[in-house]
């Protein structure tokens, strides 16, 4: 059994529970601390627990990443998803509650953090970690990092309620994130739906060729990124993660990555869907398609399946993350309340206020995120 402590990446006593993740960290170390996105800074170490070892990231400097950051999460981020969700004097006072947390959040320094299994994805996954050695690793990471919030992100009630539980009982503060949507068992909840079987018609009925990409070529990954930035940062908010190409081949080479692409007949890739596995678990931060196509086509059905298909043939639950709600209930998905866990309870008041406010806020945001989940 491993003793609880922070390492650098290169420590050559690092028991990686996951040896691709290692990897993948070590890669990343080597892009710099602004080479895997062009809109945030950070430095990585690793946290080593008794079974297995999770990256440490800790943000350094102005970050413009919702990624890396509460104040462009519930500053920038939030104020684009209120352009495109809400009008009127809704959307006007849910701007102006953005611009007062964000200013909070920036005086209180809440960008001062250390991310704990963070590896630059949309969803954070956990595996079958319970937390039983977390007061060790509490202590550890309060040693040292003094001045530094600890977070844990991506915990959800439907898959984490017990962690959730013992990291309150351990001081944690709960701050709430957004609505996941979560397939534990694809084969009784997505398989039988009618909308499954017209979306695994698609890619036949116009002649698209599906296939995995281990080793993909330079000029596809240009691709991939660039179907993915004219969705994700061209259409819904700069504040999403403006990845590098070296990133995205760190991450297929190292294997915490999959690749899927779906071709025209003309050979090029019109979508494709990136997965990312943790142990029992499956999630699927990159995808793209190309909005130019025919709508009749339905890349986007034809993508969101891909990640599905792989979980039901390795046996994997999958956690659909955020968005698209109609769309994920109508495929047998289930809503849960997601949160962060923050622990300051090492910092001084001034800097523990922002997430306290913020986390009480948000609490009185929960009826309303439930009911729409509740569709």
């Amino acid at each position: 059994m491993n003793a609880v402590r922070v390492l650098a990446v290169d420590d050559p006593d690092i028991a990686w529970g996951d040896p691709a993740v290692g990897r993948y960290v070590r890669a990343l170390t080597g892009l710099g601390p602004t080479g895997a996105l062009a809109n945030a800074r950070f430095d990585l170490a690793v946290l080593q627990l008794r079974d297995r070892a999770v990256t440490l990231l800790l943000p350094q400097g102005p970050q413009a990443c919702w990624l890396t950051s509460p104040i462009a999460t519930y500053g920038q981020s939030l104020r684009d998803e209120i352009d495109r969700e809400l009008r009127g004097v809704q959307a006007i006072l849910a701007r102006l509650g953005s611009y007062l947390a964000e200013g909070l959040l920036r005086a209180t320094k809440a960008d001062r953090i250390v991310y704990v299994n963070h590896l630059l994805f949309s969803t954070s996954l956990h595996g079958r970690w319970s937390g039983a050695d977390l007061d060790e690793a509490l202590a550890a990471l309060r040693a040292t990092y003094p001045d530094r919030a600890i977070v844990w992100r991506s915990l959800n009630l439907g898959d984490h309620a017990p962690l959730l539980a013992r990291m309150e009982a351990a001081g944690g503060r709960q701050v709430l994130s957004r609505v996941v949507w979560r397939l534990t068992e694809p084969s009784r909840q997505w398989s039988p739906r009618t909308d499954v079987k017209a979306d695994l018609k698609l890619a036949g009925a116009h002649a698209l060729v599906v296939e995995p990409a281990p080793e993909p070529s330079p000029e596809e990954l240009d691709r991939a990124l660039a179907l993915y930035a004219d969705i994700y940062i061209a259409k819904y908010s700069r504040t999403n993660p403006d990845y590098s190409k070296a990133f995205l081949a760190a991450a297929v080479s190292a294997g915490v990555l999959r690749l899927e692409w779906v071709r025209a007949p003309s050979g090029q890739i019109i979508a494709f869907a990136g997965d990312h596995v943790c142990e029992h678990e499956l999630a699927s931060p990159l995808l793209g398609h190309d909005r130019t196509r025919p709508l009749a086509e339905g890349l986007y059905r034809i993508a969101m399946a891909l990640s599905v298909q792989r979980a039901l043939a390795e046996g994997l639950a999958v956690n659909y993350s955020a968005g698209a709600s109609a769309f994920k209930r109508n495929r047998g998905a289930t809503p849960a309340l997601e949160y962060q866990v923050v622990f300051d309870s090492h910092l001084p008041p001034w800097r523990r206020a922002g997430y306290a406010l913020l986390a009480k806020t948000l609490d009185a945001m929960t009826p309303t995120l439930e009911r729409i989940a509740a569709g």
